[in-house]
Order: C-alpha cells, then structure tokens, then sequence
C-alpha cells in the first residue's frame, strides 16, 4: 500500500522529482567515482609492489656503514654478509629459501647500440640464482643455461630502466622509444673495471659478452643482473683477493604470519631487513588518508543534496495537507503518514543511487580511455584507473538510501503530527 501510494505521489510532482533525483544522483557519482579512484590507485601500486617483493619475501642487508660511494664499489660493504650467515637463515623456522645476490666488487660499464647509436654508461654488475628469477625469463633459459659461464651472458634489466628511457631520455633527445620485446635479445659489452665518469680509476682489461634475455622488476635500478655464477667469476679474473660475500639476501617464508618473527630472527644476527609486508601497510595507511579526504569532498555535495531533499519534501507536506488531512479522515495513522513520506524517500534513494552508480560507470570509462591514452608506455601502467568493486556498489547504493530518509526524516514527523481538522481548513 504504501509502494503505491508513494509511487503515485512522486508521478504526480514529476519535475520535482526529477530535479531530486537528480541532485542526489551527483552527489553518489562523485562518491562512487572518488571511492573508485582510490581503489584503482590503490590496486595498482599494491599489485605492483607485490609482483616485485611478495609478502612472503624479506629483503636481507648488512649493517649500512658509513664511507662513501667509492669505498663501497672498491671494497663492498664493511659488514658482508657471509656465506655461513646465510646458512644461518636458512635454518630458521619456516624460512623456504634463501636466494643470494652478489655485486662485482668494482666499478664497471657497458657499451650497447641502439638503433643505430653507440651508447655507453656506467652500471653495476648484479648476480642472482636461476631459481629466484626463473619466472621472469622471456626465453626458454634452463637452469644449465643460466648457470653456464661461456659467454655471452644472460642478463636481466630492471623494468624501470626501460620506464626511464622512454619517460625522460627519448623525449628530451627525440629519441625513438621502445618496448621490452623491441631490445629483447640485443647483445652489448660489459666493461669491468672501467668507468665513464671515473675513467682515471682504471681501464678495462677482460671485456665481455651479454645478452638480454628478459626483464623483471625485482632486479636492481642502477645495473644489470647476470647469473650468480657469472659474478663469482667476474671476480675471480678482476679482483682475485675477492671472498665470496652477498650484496642482498632475498628470505622466502612460508606464510605471511611467520614473516614477523622470522624477520626479528634475522635481525638478531645483526643484519638489516626489510618486509613488503611494513611497506604494504604504510601505503596502505596513507591510502586510508586519501580516501577520507575525497570521501568528505563527496560528503559535503551529498549533504547540500540532502538539505535539497529536505526543502522538497517540507515543500510537498505543506502542499499536500489537504490530502494528509483527508487520509487521516479516513483512519491513516501518524505512522501511516511517516511511512509514506519516507517510502517515497526511498524510492528517491533508489533510483538516485543506481542512477548515480551509472553515472560513475560512464564517466569513469570517458576518464580512463583519456587519461590512460595521456600516460606515457610505461611497465608501471595501470590497466584501469577505476575499480568498483560489489562491496563498494552495495555500500553507495544503501548510503544513498539512507541519506534519503535521513533527511526525510523531519518532514515525514511534522506530516505525521498534522490534525485531521487543521490539514482539511489550512
């Protein structure tokens, strides 16, 4: 009875209602696309942080020490970490695997070609095992493969070296960019020993060949990555005083619960970590920050529509008191009356909130196509700007109903409190 009663009403003042409808449907598209937004940016970074360290992983580092750049490329670190500490890890509780990574213990450069221009620069020598990187070759590399030291080496680069370039070097130098699978393959010189920006420190002696064999984003920024084995005798022919010592140790746990303990494990050997896990939880924090601050943009809209919904429907009450006084004639209660009012309240909400949802749906497609196109290639893309998930549907559509009654709440009371005989002679 009421369903009918409030839908009949609302026919009755179309404009009216379609004016409302509308103002609230503004209100929960920019809530809905602000909460999308958030959840697109959100996903993004965290799916990009969990694809280059997984929770399950903790980065391992000596003590940092004080001594310079040139003191740590000539000598390493003054704490390494050594061989029979990486055994000790390995024998803690719920630890998987222990996946080293060695440096070439000096300065070193590459020269390469691309597109038909000579290009050499500076760059650190990597080292890490078949088994940490396997998932990131783009060629069928078998641990043989990787593990053999006949040249040319298989090398890895950082995604984010490919970024850079086409962010900041190609466009500055109206140069040409490219993708992963453009350079993929291409061979080019690694230079122990030598150095563009140091060349009196020394002249490479026992240049070598490398080969790209794929890109990842857990490998280092400032270099290029080769089998572990590659380095071991790197540093044997270049610097035969060299011990066997890691630069990083990436820890594999088996679950995400143990990685607290496991971390405070480590520490107690006197070595640095560092968890995906603390720096998934600060993003996270500051997400949280975002959002609110965008949610009470949004809030602030949805509140000048409800004061909207408000004035409407103390407008209609005071419109339609000869018709409230006549339905409490006929034995409609207080309760009736309220009930009515905050039916059609609802119904508003309703079609408000869907309408709104759909709004939010078709701009946020319009802005990401323009926004997405705008952005430079880059591994860093996302694939959306924009996420809504059902959770986050549910929650619109039901706050939008009750942001509807809510503010319909007072003038469903002062119909409800309106006499029979005052409503009829008023």
């Amino acid at each position: 009875m009421y369903l009918s009663l409030a839908l009949k009403n609302l026919l009755n003042q179309k404009t009216r209602t379609v004016l409302t409808t509308l103002g609230i449907s503004v209100g929960i598209a920019s809530l809905a696309l602000l909460l999308s937004l958030s959840e697109g940016i959100k996903e993004a970074v965290i799916g990009k942080l969990t694809s280059a360290s997984p929770l399950t992983q903790i980065t391992v580092q000596a003590k940092g020490e004080k001594g310079g750049l040139l003191k740590l490329l000539n000598q390493g670190p003054q704490n390494p970490i050594t061989p029979d500490k990486k055994e000790s890890i390995e024998k803690i509780p719920h630890v998987t695997a222990v996946y080293p990574e060695m440096n070439y213990a000096n300065i070193s450069s590459l020269q390469v070609s691309l597109m038909g221009q000579g290009l050499q620069t500076d760059a650190m020598i990597f080292g890490v095992p078949y088994e940490f990187i396997k998932d990131d070759l783009a060629t069928s590399y078998t641990k043989e493969q990787w593990d053999n030291p006949e040249q040319p080496y298989p090398v890895f680069i950082s995604r984010k070296i490919v970024d850079l370039y086409n962010f900041t070097v190609a466009p500055t130098n109206r140069l040409p960019t490219f993708t992963e699978k453009d350079i993929s393959g291409i061979e080019f010189t690694l230079l122990p020993n030598q150095s563009t920006f140091f060349p009196q420190l020394g002249q490479s002696t026992n240049p070598v060949r490398a080969k790209i064999a794929g890109f990842s984003d857990r490998t280092s920024l400032v270099g290029v990555t080769l089998p572990i084995e590659a380095i071991r005798q790197l540093n044997l022919q270049n610097n035969g005083s060299y011990q066997d010592q890691y630069l990083r140790l990436f820890v594999q746990v088996d679950s995400v619960e143990h990685a607290e303990s496991v971390s405070k494990a480590i520490q107690n050997l006197g070595l640095d970590v560092f968890s995906s896990e603390d720096e998934l939880k600060a993003i996270q924090d500051n997400f949280k920050i975002v959002t609110l601050g965008l949610s009470m943009v949004s809030l602030i809209i949805l509140f000048v529509s409800g004061l909207m919904i408000m004035n409407t429907f103390l407008s209609a009450v005071s419109e339609r008191k000869h018709e409230i006084g006549i339905y409490r004639t006929l034995g409609a209660t207080q309760s009736d009356i309220q009930k009515m009012i905050l039916t059609e309240a609802t119904l508003i909400g309703t079609i408000a909130s869907v309408t709104g949802l759909l709004f939010s749906f078709i701009a946020g497609f319009i802005i990401n196509g323009i926004a997405l196109s705008a952005l430079p290639v880059l591994s860093t893309k996302p694939e959306t700007l924009f996420i809504t998930t059902p959770l986050t549907a549910i929650f619109i559509l039901l706050f939008g109903i009750i942001l509807c009654n809510f503010f319909a709440l007072i003038p469903a009371m002062k119909a409800g409190n309106l006499e029979p005989l005052e409503a009829l002679t008023s």
